[in-house]
């Protein structure tokens, strides 16, 4: 004999119906979900999201709006929406630059290095970036060369872009 257990999942107003050997299945996997993404700082909102999914594939499994769901029913669920991994929530989510912080680079500078430094922290090429200061400096009558020189006394100094590499490594660490 089953006991039928209500459910309540994020996103469903109504409960799900399940007999009490499916309800173990379900709670195992989220606990294992939970623990998994323990250390991740987005795993309330990952576990919310995880429960809206079962409950949207449980509700296309119902054939009624009050029919018991069994432990058949949630394994094939569970199977279609996999294991949970700790790095799963990393490749769903963008990977975020952590602290970068603008350096003038001496290698390669043309006159201060604010250029080559600007090109690092953007990761593009130095051509680039100094014909858009030129065209900026043009656009707006030289403003753009106060920013230029500005920056100059701002920016802290690496020798090289290897060095700055490596702070930023250090920083996102």
């Amino acid at each position: 004999m089953h006991r039928v257990i209500d459910i309540s999942l994020t996103g469903h107003a109504e409960p799900f119906r399940v007999h009490d050997d499916a309800f173990d299945l379900l709670h195992q996997y989220l606990d294992r979900a939970r623990t998994r993404l323990a250390d991740d700082p987005d795993h309330a909102e990952v576990i919310g999201d995880l429960e809206r999914s079962i409950g949207e594939k449980l509700a296309g499994r119902q054939r009624t709006g009050n029919a018991v769901l069994d432990a058949e029913d949630i394994t094939a669920v569970l199977e279609e929406i996999g294991a949970v991994d700790a790095g799963a929530a990393e490749l769903a989510a963008p990977r975020s630059r952590g602290r970068r912080r603008l350096y003038r680079i001496r290698d390669g500078q043309v006159w201060a290095g604010v250029c080559t430094g600007l090109a690092a922290y953007a990761e593009l090429d130095v051509k680039v970036v100094r014909w858009i200061f030129v065209g900026l400096a043009l656009v707006t009558v030289g403003l753009f060369m106060l920013v230029y020189v500005l920056a100059m006394f701002v920016l802290p100094v690496v020798s090289t872009r290897d060095e700055y590499e490596a702070l930023v490594a250090r920083d996102e660490a």
